[in-house]
């Protein structure tokens, strides 16, 4: 597909954060569930670090912290029983995604994911959001594409999958500084959701009941760190992404290409 000389652009979305599990929870809750057993005790804080990636890379980076990183391949397997069981009380669909997919569809574009899951979890989470009414063009993920991120074979399978050239305008959306790794590793616009997932890292429920001042604080920090993490452009929900997919339309269609960023 394309616009005049410009690829047309494809529109990846992240999944838990971003679309379903609001706060990221399945993940956290997962590994202190499993980390526990083992005699490791991890704050939320701690689980959250390297969220985004392969899980198996995700539970070995926390271990290692810990001095533990040679057991990783002992403890996945209980941490992968654990996160299925997580997953599909944690999928529904973040507010605002059903609406946020329509606006993309009746703008033609296409709709792919990545995600920090395997292919054996997503087939649980897709169905879960098929049923809620979500179902995008593409799903990759790591153990599909070979490598997960902060590479982006993800993307570059995605783009195989949905018919466009390895050249089309990529802008990739999600709630980790892995995916806007993901995404600039990928040359893609990256656009960072700070306010429904691993950034702040609260339910919705727990989002509504802060206080003013702690509000405040929170929302600043989890906006900055995907600022600091390099995202071309942050926004609290993904609905806010409209106005901002709308600017860089414009600048696609002016030849621009997503910056470089340092």
């Amino acid at each position: 597909m394309s616009c005049g000389d410009v690829h047309y652009p494809a529109v990846i979305l992240d999944w838990a954060g971003t679309t379903i599990d609001h706060g990221c929870l399945a993940p956290v809750a997962a590994l202190r569930h499993v980390l526990r057993d083992h005699g490791i005790e991890i704050s939320s804080e701690e689980a959250r670090l390297g969220m985004g990636l392969p899980k198996k890379e995700h539970l070995r980076g926390i271990l290692t912290t810990f001095g533990a990183g040679s057991a990783t391949d002992e403890i996945y397997p209980r941490l992968e029983s654990a996160l299925l069981e997580e997953l599909e009380p944690r999928a529904a669909l973040i507010e605002g995604t059903t609406d946020f997919v329509a606006w993309l569809r009746r703008r033609r574009i296409p709709i792919s994911s990545t995600t920090g899951y395997t292919s054996k979890m997503m087939q649980i989470v897709a169905p879960a959001a098929a049923r809620q009414g979500y179902v995008p063009d593409a799903i990759v993920t790591p153990d599909e594409a070979g490598a997960g991120r902060p590479s982006a074979a993800m993307i570059r399978t995605n783009l195989q999958r949905l018919g466009l050239s390895a050249h089309a305008a990529v802008i990739k959306i999600g709630d980790t500084p892995a995916d806007i790794a993901e995404g600039r590793a990928a040359g893609a616009w990256t656009i960072g959701v700070a306010l429904t997932g691993n950034a702040l890292g609260l339910a919705r429920a727990a989002t509504d009941a802060l206080v003013p001042t702690e509000r405040a604080t929170r929302f600043t920090a989890a906006r900055a760190s995907l600022h600091a993490a390099n995202a071309h452009y942050v926004v609290d929900t993904l609905m806010e992404s409209e106005a901002v997919l709308l600017e860089i339309l414009a600048r696609i269609r002016a030849g621009d290409t997503a910056p470089v960023l340092k």
